[in-house]
């Protein structure tokens, strides 16, 4: 692979090594170019994977050629892109990484894709009795200098530390489907981003919509509360079928002393007859 670039490399147990014909087969993250100043990326790149990231997986979509030398790759699904977005994201907030990517060539989207081989270099034949690549599996995270060299970080199993939210600054984000295993710390600006787009602003949804906003006069809100006073009311006279029960039971307990009591006052016939008679009160 010529030029610098920050990826993603598959477990060594993972079958897409036994097909794969590149020397290494990795997912692009971000590539660089050739001209980069490299001070500080290491360090960067070391940090972010000891302190967000852990062993994940994508799903593949499909097998496919890709680009003009017509690339044998395995697409994967679209439902991974937000998740690698977030992640490619986080590492451009690095000044001189955020250089190198604006300052060098790039495809005009972004489609990640691990490559098998090329017409020149065909992939290797699946052995199995059943074949097909449907997930792959990473665990290391590489800045690659060139030809597939440069300094490589394990990404270890951090499952204890994913959070099914981002609510805050110090929350991980997970992000996929069941089986994946992947975390990333979304940095403040994308939190702040996140939350502009889950909280519209009310005043230009309304104006939008054709509708002004109002507020309610003291007529309106007298009514409601009086409403709610009188459902409040209703409840109190007409409980519920639950409620009757609750009392059934704790003027039982009341009455035989222990749950316990109860239990086995439930097993004898007389018990049971008393049981059959409160469903029929609670029914009524």
């Amino acid at each position: 692979m010529s030029g610098v670039a920050i990826v993603a490399i598959p477990s060594k147990d993972d079958y897409v090594w036994k097909i794969s014909s590149e020397q290494v087969p990795h997912l692009t993250l971000l590539y660089l170019g050739d001209d980069v100043r490299l001070n500080g990326v290491e360090d960067y790149l070391e940090h972010v994977v000891n302190t967000t990231m852990c062993r994940f997986g994508l799903s593949v979509d499909r097998r496919d050629t890709l680009g003009p030398k017509e690339a044998d790759v395995l697409l994967f699904s679209k439902y991974n892109l937000e998740m690698l977005e977030d992640v490619r994201a986080f590492l451009l907030d690095n000044d001189a990484i955020a250089e190198a990517y604006h300052t060098s060539e790039q495809f005009p989207t972004y489609i990640p894709h691990l490559t098998l081989g090329y017409p020149e270099s065909p992939a290797h034949e699946d052995e199995r009795e059943y074949g097909g690549i449907h997930w792959v599996n990473f665990d290391k995270i590489a800045l690659w200098i060139d030809d597939y060299e440069g300094p490589e970080f394990r990404l270890d199993d951090k499952y204890d530390d994913l959070v099914m939210s981002d609510s805050n600054d110090d929350i991980l984000a997970h992000y996929g489907v069941p089986g994946m295993q992947w975390g990333v710390r979304r940095s403040p600006k994308q939190l702040a981003r996140s939350r502009t787009k889950s909280s519209p602003d009310h005043d230009a949804v309304a104006k939008l919509s054709g509708h002004k906003r109002r507020t309610l006069s003291n007529e309106e809100l007298a009514k409601i509360n009086k409403r709610r006073e009188l459902e409040r009311k209703h409840s109190d006279l007409n409980p519920s079928k639950f409620k009757k029960g609750e009392a059934i039971v704790k003027t039982i307990v009341g009455t035989v002393g222990t749950v316990s009591s109860v239990i086995a006052l439930a097993s004898s016939p007389a018990g049971k007859a008393a049981i059959q008679a409160g469903k029929r009160f609670i029914l009524k």
